[in-house]
């Protein structure tokens, strides 16, 4: 049997390499390390605030595990560099192999992220990169929607159903009026990039990139119009949370 450790976050790009676990390997196949980091609190960090992340971490793994049904599972968190934590805790628990994607930022699939390129160059065992190609780089698979409002309902990630969507972007100033009913949502704001022909890049200066609104909370969102080579920018709507659905409104006006 082999030992697989998986680095995990919870986006939908991270749960890409717990897909694939499930599609190549039967549970009689592949014992599971689950990893979780929090970079955020440094190595300076307050034991307090260490256990309390810890303590998060924790119950987003638990939520990962049940997903994975039948396999023999263990489940860690740590603080810290994530490069750094995953090459450790390969060594410490003796795995065959890592299995990640290139990064764990949103729509930087063109882009190795820091901490994969030092797993590659210092992880004791091999590593897997999960593809995250398509067939056409614009080629968008999550929800579109085309009409000036509407209301949507967006699964949780670890559902079958999808869990973000792409909202209309027009040719003139307007605001995007989003009112949260269940559930949160991230609200992203991007530019198309002619080098990469993906939308990595910050909208024009002044503009919101990206905004975190919850359930009772409304928002009105200033987009100014703007495209490169024809592409106008893109709004791209996610539920981050891998269980829980979201819901919200939306309704597009012209900005005075």
């Amino acid at each position: 049997m082999k030992k697989i450790l998986l680095p995990l976050e919870e986006t939908e790009r991270s749960l890409k390499a717990v897909h694939f676990i499930k599609e190549n390997y039967k549970p009689e196949e592949a014992e599971l390390v689950l990893l979780m980091i929090d970079e955020t609190l440094g190595y300076s960090v307050k034991s307090e605030a260490e256990a309390e992340a810890i303590k998060e971490m924790e119950a987003k793994i638990d939520v990962i595990a049940e997903s994975l049904e039948g396999y023999k599972i263990a489940k860690t968190a740590a603080v810290g560099k994530a490069g750094v934590r995953i090459c450790r805790t390969a060594k410490e628990v003796g795995a065959d192999l890592v299995v990640m994607t290139k990064s764990s930022k949103e729509d930087m699939l063109n882009s190795i992220g820091s901490a994969t390129e030092y797993v590659i160059n210092n992880c004791p065992c091999d590593v897997l990169i999960v593809s995250e190609v398509v067939s056409d780089a614009n080629a968008y698979r999550g929800l579109i929607y085309r009409t000036a409002s509407s209301v949507v309902n967006l699964r949780g990630q670890l559902g079958d159903k999808q869990s973000e969507c792409l909202l209309p972007s027009v040719n003139q100033d307007c605001i995007y009026h989003i009112n949260v009913t269940v559930g949160k949502i991230r609200f992203f704001h991007t530019a198309y990039n002619p080098d990469t022909r993906n939308w990595d890049l910050p909208p024009m200066e002044g503009q919101e990139v990206t905004l975190d609104i919850a359930a009772g909370e409304s928002k009105d969102i200033l987009v100014k119009a703007d495209s490169t080579d024809g592409k106008a920018d893109r709004i791209r709507i996610v539920n981050r949370d891998m269980k829980k659905e979201a819901v919200f409104e939306y309704k597009i006006t012209a900005a005075k």
